[in-house]
């Protein structure tokens, strides 16, 4: 069985939208983007300077009127003392092996096409090649406009807590759109992609796990799921690139959640040096209480897959 927490409301905008691949009608550009991407770097280097390496998904795109408009802008100081109580003394961490990568809008499409409550900003904080801090901003948490933005942050190790509009999701119920029954628990999370690899993913969740199949919108969505506990697990076989991942995967983390890639390996797309190829490798999140052993399983059924293989094997080509 198979539902979506991708419908939602209808908001129509007038926005200026691209594609970023031609042939690809998917990879929507819009101006919302490159503009909260300019607002999130000029936040960030007022603090930082320009000593702090950010990557932005939007970095091809930089709007230079923008910009210009950011030199003159103050902005409020951000908070830096969220741990303060619990982390104690620290070593000394070297600007130069930290790397913030910043996905202003994640679910671009979801955005355009009205779907509100998939929309998502992130903000991860990597070390030496490690995701170890994040934001989720969550700006429609009721899919509209009349609610204030929530923002879900964790820290590696630390914990994790929540600012603004108290978070209403949870798994009773997990959405509106789907109601226990005519999609049975355990549910797994997973996007609308209909290549043969993630079409056999969803089969073998459901005929190992049983429950049914959940369509999510934006990849910090379905991560976000499974750090909350709405899903048993989130499965994507690729992903836009490192801004994608940081943030909820640090996020997941601190709640307690396990996350690989889809062979159970590391996320290796953080580091300068990473393979070529780390985006397509996906991920495997589990939420907190499934245990090491669950996500073994769950890796472990995947990888028994022959589409999974002949997908790897492209993927190391």
């Amino acid at each position: 069985m198979q539902s979506s927490r991708e419908s939602g409301s209808s908001n129509e905008f007038d926005l200026s939208v691209k594609m970023k691949d031609d042939q690809d009608p998917r990879s929507v550009l819009t101006e919302a983007d490159t503009a909260a991407q300019n607002i999130i770097i000029g936040s960030l280097r007022s603090e930082w300077g320009d000593g702090l390496s950010i990557v932005g998904e939007e970095d091809d795109h930089d709007d230079d009127s923008a910009s210009s408009l950011l030199d003159k802008t103050v902005f409020e100081a951000l908070k830096k003392d969220m741990f303060d109580d619990d982390i104690g003394e620290t070593p000394d961490i070297n600007l130069a092996d930290v790397t913030v990568f910043v996905d202003p809008l994640d679910g671009t499409r979801e955005f355009v096409e009205g779907r509100l409550e998939n929309c998502q900003v992130l903000v991860g904080i990597a070390i030496d090649g490690e995701s170890v801090a994040g934001a989720i901003g969550i700006p429609f948490p009721d899919g509209d406009l009349n609610t204030d933005s929530t923002i879900v942050y964790g820290l590696a190790d630390m914990g994790a807590g929540v600012l603004g509009t108290p978070l209403t999701r949870g798994p009773f119920p997990l959405d509106r759109n789907i109601d226990g029954i005519k999609y049975p628990r355990p549910h797994h999370a997973t996007g609308d992609s209909k290549d043969e690899v993630m079409e056999a993913c969803r089969t073998a969740a459901i005929k190992s796990f049983r429950g049914s199949n959940v369509i999510y919108g934006g990849a910090g969505n379905k991560i976000l799921a499974a750090a909350l506990g709405e899903v048993a697990c989130s499965i994507q076989h690729k992903v836009g690139g490192a801004w994608d991942l940081c943030a909820p995967e640090a996020v997941l983390k601190a709640m307690g959640g396990g996350m690989t890639d889809l062979f159970g390996e590391p996320i290796d797309v953080y580091r300068k040096d990473s393979p070529a190829r780390g985006n397509e490798r996906g991920y495997l999140a589990t939420p907190p209480g499934s245990g090491e052993s669950f996500h073994k399983v769950l890796v472990a059924a995947m990888n028994a897959l022959p589409e999974v293989q002949d997908y790897l094997r492209e993927v190391e080509k």
